[in-house]
């Protein structure tokens, strides 16, 4: 029995590199299976570059990594039940902690805005 028999991909080629050369693509399959573990296996990222010429990827920052906006909501809420407290305590509350409260809601709607948004254009790059 052969090699090739009972194999999808049967035909075999052998392709050489300089170490340089080498060294190029190895990185740039190492970058690319971070992202698309279809082409984990070197075979795969190989017929796939040799075949289409290009590999699209999409990272999708905010949603891999929502550690900033996290800490950023945590920090707003932290400022919202410090002036909720006062106001509880001393039973009023003045326009500037009004407008203080508002202006913390206005930076949690950008921020999850802006996730969104990143998440639309990462679909629309897909």
């Amino acid at each position: 029995m052969s090699k090739a028999e009972g194999r999808t991909h049967c035909v075999e080629k052998i392709i050489r590199f300089t170490p340089d050369e080498w060294e190029r693509v190895r990185k740039l399959h190492e970058e690319l299976t971070r992202y698309a573990l279809e082409h984990r296996s070197f075979a795969s990222y190989a017929r796939r570059m040799l075949s289409e010429r290009r590999i699209h990827v999409t990272e999708i920052r905010p949603l891999t990594d929502p550690e900033p906006i996290a800490r950023e909501i945590d920090r707003i809420g932290v400022n919202v039940n410090q002036i909720a407290h006062w106001a509880n305590a001393n039973e009023r509350i003045t326009p500037e902690q009004v407008a203080e409260i508002r202006a913390s809601f206005d930076r949690i709607e950008r921020l999850l805005g802006d996730l969104f948004a990143d998440r639309r254009d990462a679909g629309k790059d897909a």
